[in-house]
């Protein structure tokens, strides 16, 4: 219990959005009322799930097969991007980016090949990916139980961006140099299928819950009662600093949407399709895709420019996605500040091309939805 607690307080994203509910009193007044407990107990069930997928290993042993496959660097990167990409969806981007990226750094490491182009690919390919379902993500999650949006109408709108994403992918790809692969000694590990059946089984009835179909409340007690079954120890891993950051955006959202002023500009900005688009674009730059998403629900009822905005927005700056801070987090805690500045340079510039890209093809195919 007490090295939770610790982990939660030591949480630099979990401290910022607590400053930033606390600073929001200063324009408006929060309710609590207004805390989606729907999304932040579907969250807590989704974190269990996949901590105990994690705990399997399952993305590790993943990662040993694809070097053993690959006859290049260039080759290895593109299974790194394309299994972050793939389990995002599922994992989340978040557990994709803090278990692949640790992996390949040392992977990279015995390669002795530059890591700042290839590890912004995969972290890039984590965000787009995760953007297919509505699990992958906090902010697609928060929209699909908000506007209670059916899977078919959600896959219309994610199919679309996930191929344009894989292209922009591939393209990028190239750039990586193909120098031959040295080989490393790996740990053995064991999967337990019955154990993974069960899981798997676990995530799809957290999916149920996400659509409505069962009570939340179900889904929380079910899901404790299997996590406990099969692997107790997964509830000493599961973010709690997350539930609590989610707990502080709503309560700073909830005063920003009390502000007469920023209502006011907010519901200037956001009359059209394409100016929710951008507005959600923007946003996401500046206050992470997330608090985006949360705050610009109560200005539109228009789900598509919303979704394309908030997910595409989690390319440019570094704070534009909290995958990106947890990136940067792996980064530091694997080479220091030695490669840091280097490599947000790179990140940023590949981050600005993927953003002008994907939100150009965004509008473009806003236009054609409308």
């Amino acid at each position: 219990m007490g090295t939770v607690f610790r982990r939660i307080i030591s949480d630099k994203i979990f401290n910022i959005a607590l400053v930033c509910a606390g600073l929001s009193f200063l324009v408006g007044t929060p309710q609590v009322t207004e805390i989606n407990w729907n999304t932040i107990g579907t969250l807590l069930s989704l974190m269990i799930g996949v901590q105990l997928l994690r705990a399997m290993h399952i993305l590790d042993a993943l990662s040993d097969w694809l070097l053993v496959k690959s006859q290049h660097t260039r080759q290895m990167t593109q299974f790194f991007i394309l299994l972050a990409f793939c389990g995002s969806m599922f994992l989340t981007n978040d557990i994709a980016i803090l278990t692949l990226i640790p992996t390949f750094m040392t992977l990279a490491h015995h390669q002795k090949g530059t890591i700042a182009y290839p590890l912004t690919l995969i972290v890039i390919a984590a965000n787009l990916g995760s953007s297919f379902t509505h699990i992958g993500n906090p902010q697609n999650l928060f929209l699909v139980t908000y506007y209670h949006v059916n899977i078919l109408t959600f896959f219309q709108l994610s199919i679309p961006l996930m191929i344009a994403s894989l292209i922009l992918l591939a393209v990028l790809s190239l750039w990586i140099p193909k120098n031959s692969i040295a080989m490393i000694s790996k740990k053995s590990v064991t999967i337990h299928a019955r154990q993974i059946s069960i899981t798997t089984g676990l995530i799809g009835f957290i999916m149920l819950g996400i659509f409505n179909l069962v009570p939340i409340l179900l889904v929380i007690i079910v899901t404790v009662v299997v996590g406990l079954i099969i692997d107790r120890h997964v509830f000493q891993h599961v973010d709690y600093a997350l539930l609590l950051t989610f707990v502080c955006f709503f309560l700073f959202v909830s005063a920003l949407s009390h502000n007469l002023y920023i209502t006011h500009w907010l519901n200037q900005l956001m009359k059209t399709p394409q100016s929710i688009y951008v507005t959600s674009l923007a946003t996401s730059q500046v206050i992470s895709n997330v608090p985006a998403a949360i705050l610009l629900t109560h200005f539109t009822h228009y789900i598509p420019a919303l979704f394309l905005g908030v997910n595409i927005g989690g390319l440019g700056s570094s704070v534009a996605s909290l995958a990106n801070l947890l990136a940067v987090k792996q980064l530091l805690l694997f080479n220091g500040q030695q490669s840091l500045w280097y490599f947000l340079k790179v990140f940023t510039i590949l981050n600005l091309i993927g953003l002008f890209i994907l939100g150009i093809w965004g509008w473009l195919y806003l236009k054609m939805y409308a």
